[in-house]
């Protein structure tokens, strides 16, 4: 199994090194035009320390933004990124039984970088409003064969 941390500023002075890790997910933006100062600080020094790595955008539906903005300014921030790291939508603000939202999100950043995102959420979440098994969690909860 991989084990890995999403992280944020909120997280700034983290040892990376000093964390058992396979990977390293940063936040990278949040709505429309937020994005985390540590992003780029923290891929870096993943990247240097050899991890796998990710960038997530945190959704902000509940402030009445398209997912097409908030795409397009995920795909803005994260140029340098598309190639080598996992591109990810955290999914937990707003509305979260709007599917619709979340899927032309991810929609629109497949179009756009010819990488595909993934999603994250809680497991609750994802028993609550997606027709999706525990079962089928638990069979992808290493990640490797998905996105490695």
């Amino acid at each position: 199994m991989l084990k890995g941390i999403d992280i944020s500023h909120h997280q700034k002075g983290i040892d990376l090194g000093a964390i058992d890790t396979d990977f390293v997910i940063c936040k990278a933006t949040e709505g429309n035009g937020y994005t985390d100062e540590m992003c780029d600080t923290f891929y870096q020094k993943a990247k240097a320390l050899g991890k796998k790595l990710g960038v997530y955008h945190f959704a902000r539906p509940d402030l009445g933004n398209t997912a097409e903005s908030e795409a397009d300014w995920f795909i803005k921030e994260t140029l340098g990124y598309h190639k080598e790291a996992m591109l990810i939508l955290d999914w937990e603000s707003g509305d979260l039984s709007n599917t619709a939202w979340a899927k032309a999100w991810l929609d629109r950043v497949y179009q756009r970088t010819g990488v595909k995102p993934l999603i994250y959420m809680s497991e609750s979440q994802a028993k609550s409003y997606y027709s999706v098994s525990y079962t089928h969690l638990r069979a992808h909860e290493t990640l490797s064969d998905v996105v490695f």
